[in-house]
Order: C-alpha cells, then structure tokens, then sequence
C-alpha cells in the first residue's frame, strides 16, 4: 500500500484517501390523501384551521398552550390524526365543539390581553345577533335595562359585555 501525505487547512473539509462513503438521515414521511367524498373540503378545512387557531390565541400567554395541543385535543375528540380527514358527517359537531372550546377560554383572555377579548366578545355578539336576526343595540337596551339607547357595544362594560354575550347565546334558534 502507498502512503499518501496530505494537508488540509480551512473549516467543514473532509479528506479522503481510499474508498468515500457519506451516509445521509434519512426521514420517511406517509402522506395520507383523504376522500373528497367521505371527508371534508378545503374551505371546511379552513375553517377547522382557524377555530383551532383561534382557542390556541385566545389562552393566556402563561398557560402556554401550543397550536399543537388545540389539534390534539380535537383529534383525540373525533379519533382522527390530521383535521382534513374528519368526516363529511362530522363537521357540524366539530365547529359546534371548536366554538365552545373558543368561548370556554374566551374568559382567560380577558386577564391576558383585554381589548383582544372585547374585540372577540365583539364579533360573536355580532355574528349571534345576525343568525337570530334581531338588532343587537336594541336587544341591549332592553335585556340590560339600559336608560339610554346604545349606539356601540364599546359603550358597554366587561360585566355588561359577558351579559349581554350570555342572554343572546341562551336564546334558541
């Protein structure tokens, strides 16, 4: 065998006197294509999404509850391992589910971030008050015995914003 003398100067250099073998990791990853008869479609899928990532914004900085941890309790409800494989059949209940889990923490964020919760109490007012059709400023007015009318629900205070949000959620469509 002859010998071989080299010299090597610099950073992240590989010096080679023979054979040259480089083994690379290698990550094996299963894509699952779901059935666009049995399973949801992407706007439906979309919607998932921003449920999912509306419970992971509205906890509290300290709980530190992840994007990760929304979706694992959501597939651990419905038995699945990615959202876009929930059923056709199952979608209702899901976004019914995600809402109640968005309005389960809505009142952690109050503590957190205040104005992101009044905002949010804000937009489900609105979006109730619009798919019972009624006029939620009067609706106000008189569910809260206000004396005066209200122009905007910023007029209102957290306590009277959380109880305006409750007696037009109890009402039944």
């Amino acid at each position: 065998m002859k010998k071989i003398n080299q010299k090597i100067e610099g950073n992240n250099n590989i010096q080679v006197a023979g054979d040259f073998i480089k083994t690379e990791k290698l990550i094996t990853r299963t894509q699952v294509v779901h059935d666009p008869g049995l399973h949801i479609n992407d706007a439906q899928a979309k919607e998932i999404k921003d449920r999912v990532k509306k419970i992971a914004e509205s906890r509290s900085e300290e709980s530190k509850y992840s994007f990760g941890q929304a979706y694992n309790a959501l597939y651990k409800k419905y038995s699945i391992t990615s959202y876009k494989l929930l059923q056709k059949d199952q979608y209702e209940d899901a976004i019914k589910w995600l809402d109640r889990q968005i309005a389960i923490y809505r009142p952690k964020l109050k503590n957190a971030d205040n104005e992101r919760y009044r905002k949010d109490m804000y937009k489900a007012i609105h979006a109730r008050a619009n798919q019972v059709g009624i006029d939620i400023h009067e609706f106000a007015v008189t569910s809260l015995g206000l004396k005066k009318p209200l122009s905007s629900l910023t007029e209102l205070s957290d306590a009277r914003l959380n109880k305006l949000y409750t007696k037009l959620y109890s009402i039944k469509i």
